[in-house]
């Protein structure tokens, strides 16, 4: 009887396989997921241009088609990072990873909008839904008389919008606030707002600020990609990472505006 000595084709299969799998998990942790693109920036060897999506390897020469271009880009090993170009020769522009503009923490909370309502109403606020606001009622009492309020320019008008309240909590709804003689808008004209407390017949300017209202269908897919692609992480991790990512392209997001609005669209919350 003939036997067939297969332990050494065995052991080339094996390593083999091995070699493969190893090219594969070395190939992913080497490529990037594109969470947002500004400004224009495209792939050389494909002549495509980054766009929320596009993966693509480190090693990929980029060519960035506006000085001030930016993009955020993640990998599941090396993290969240911000691509940008200080080359003046666009035409041969090399990218630069630097990390993102926040450093988060896995350990801590996430991290909570400024103490006092004044201070909060100040730099670039973003709205994605509700964001609600105690105030001290001894000095801020509600009611018909005494309110607070925003104003906004909308098509060169001068817009106001009574805040409603329950109890010591006042309520911007992002729904309510774009919404002018009944009808929904788009947006105001810019995205300076200023607020305001009226205590009876007199207004006195409480803050001025940026209220930063994101096109949610677009962030929505931005946050998705955070979501694939740190799948293994925990929910605070989760969230700490998109509430600095939405710092570093938006503005300040309110807490619990944030996590409520991570719960309605993806079903996040807490292991």
């Amino acid at each position: 009887m003939d036997f067939i000595k297969t332990g050494g084709t065995m052991k080339r299969v094996i390593l083999i396989a091995v070699l493969v799998a190893f090219g594969i998990v070395s190939q992913s942790q080497e490529n990037f997921t594109v969470i947002k693109v500004n400004g224009t920036i495209m792939l050389r060897s494909r002549g495509v241009q980054l766009q929320t999506g596009t993966v693509f390897s480190g090693n990929e020469e980029l060519l960035f088609r506006s000085e001030d271009a930016t993009a955020a880009v993640i990998n599941p090993e090396k993290g969240r990072l911000i691509l940008t170009s200080r080359n003046h020769d666009l035409g041969t522009a090399k990218p630069n990873f630097l990390p993102s503009m926040y450093s988060v923490s896995t350990r801590a909370a996430l991290p909570k909008m400024v103490a006092t309502p004044e201070e909060r109403f100040s730099g670039r606020i973003v709205l994605l839904d509700k964001i609600m606001i105690r105030m001290d009622r001894s000095y801020y009492p509600m009611d018909a008389g005494n309110f607070f309020f925003l104003r906004y320019i909308y098509n060169g008008e001068t817009i106001n919008k009574k805040l409603s309240y329950s109890g010591d909590t006042v309520i911007i709804d992002r729904k309510a606030l774009l919404t002018v003689d009944g009808q929904p808008i788009a947006g105001p004209d810019n995205s300076r707002m200023e607020m305001y407390y009226m205590r009876a017949t007199e207004a006195a300017l409480f803050g001025n600020f940026e209220m930063i209202l994101p096109d949610t269908e677009q962030l929505t897919r931005e946050v998705g990609v955070i979501i694939e692609q740190f799948r293994q992480k925990n929910y605070r991790e989760k969230v700490a990472e998109i509430n600095a990512y939405i710092g570093d392209f938006y503005g300040k997001a309110d807490d619990s505006d944030l996590k409520a609005w991570l719960k309605a669209v993806y079903g996040l919350k807490p292991d």
